[in-house]
């Protein structure tokens, strides 16, 4: 079994016409992109992982 660690990655995201970033930890760029959706909702748009 793969051990999983968690990562800090600088997600950045459009919301309300403003572009935010903020660090999430996770354990991969698209796990990091799934909790900023759930964080913001319908109202994030734009979102990528920056590192």
């Amino acid at each position: 079994m793969e051990d999983y660690f968690m990562r800090i990655f600088n997600v950045s995201a459009l919301i309300e016409g403003y572009r935010i970033t903020e660090e999430v930890m996770a354990v991969s760029l698209h796990h990091a992109i799934k909790i900023m959706q759930a964080k913001y909702g319908s109202a994030a748009r734009n979102i990528y992982v920056l590192n």
